[in-house]
């Protein structure tokens, strides 16, 4: 099944279902309607094999090359296509994108899924394709797009063109939040660097002391059950994902500045034995947040209970399994 886009300048109508013939025919100017072929390099990944399911959903024929199939190249891939999706690792993108840029053709459409946008959108646009950059903030193992948020740098592409594209993305439940590639980079920074590096720090640091986790686990608060849950989630994931992120973003050596001055003031507090001093800077950042602390208490203490309640649930399971 196909939808229909109706474009305005100023709105976007998503309208009910139609079939191929209706949409192209209420879209005639709109280069990539369906059945357009949907070339994703690196295909065979999670992003790649979610994003291809989108697609086909859309109604598009998807053809993938990976190195780990083998069955197509990239390069015959390229030539194939209407559209080309680059869902290739963070730190192969550039090259990938560089090797196959003289094999683009301007009535293409190219777009990726990295987490750093400067970078692959420079590249792509040493060609003459359209080019959108996309960022899905979330992992390949999703359920479902509802309620999901794709990060879009439109950075080249007929702004109608580009509204087609994104009704279908919201047409699959998606929230699609454009930004330009510098904004984007900013932000990831303190979305993914900073946040990703505390947690590695912490890893190192239960590592470097021995620390077991099972027996933390018999003293545990509720609290620390779901941040040690999000700690473990993180490195369950690919290593590479995660170094890449945290190396190749140029805001990364300001958020390392950061943090090593505070963790210098912590020190410098706790040989003085100021606890004044801790108290203020805990203050000073709790009037920063403002009222998304109240928030986040709310929102958190229910997660917390359901967390309490998942435990028991396991435990008794576990007791229920044990034989006597």
């Amino acid at each position: 099944m196909f939808f229909r886009v109706a474009v305005s300048q100023k709105k976007v109508f998503l309208m009910e279902d139609k079939s191929l013939a209706e949409f192209q025919e209420e879209n005639p100017a709109f280069p990539w309607a369906p059945p357009a072929t949907v070339g994703m390099i690196g295909g065979s990944g999670e992003m790649g094999r979610l994003f291809s399911r989108l697609f086909e959903d859309l109604g598009y024929t998807v053809i993938v090359s990976d190195p780990r199939r083998g069955e197509l190249s990239n390069e015959e891939l390229v030539q194939r296509s209407r559209i080309v999706v680059f869902a290739v690792p963070l730190h192969d993108t550039v090259n990938i994108i560089r090797s196959l840029a003289p094999l683009v053709r301007e009535d293409q459409l190219l777009m990726d899924f990295t987490s750093l946008k400067v970078p692959p959108l420079k590249e792509m646009l040493t060609t003459r394709a359209s080019v959108v950059g996309l960022h899905p903030m979330f992992g390949g193992r999703v359920p479902s797009f509802e309620g999901q948020t794709l990060v879009a740098c439109p950075v080249r592409i007929e702004r109608e063109w580009w509204q087609a594209l994104r009704a279908m993305f919201e047409s699959r439940g998606l929230r699609v939040k454009e930004t330009s590639p510098e904004d984007h980079d900013r932000l990831m920074s303190i979305i993914q660097v900073l946040f990703h590096m505390t947690t590695m720090l912490t890893g190192r640091v239960l590592r470097e002391l021995g620390v077991s986790i099972s027996e933390t686990m018999e003293y545990t608060s509720p609290s620390y059950r779901l941040e040690i849950s999000l700690l473990g989630r993180i490195f369950a994931q690919n290593s590479a994902l995660y170094s890449a992120i945290t190396q190749m973003n140029p805001h990364t050596g300001e958020i390392i500045d950061q943090l090593k001055r505070g963790l210098d003031l912590y020190r410098e507090w706790f040989e003085e034995g100021r606890l004044d001093a801790f108290m203020e800077d805990f203050e000073k950042s709790a009037e920063h947040l403002g009222d998304f602390c109240s928030e986040a208490y709310r929102e958190s203490s229910e997660i917390l209970n359901f967390s309490v309640n998942l435990a028991k649930k396991r435990r008794e399971e576990e007791s229920t399994d044990s034989p006597e």
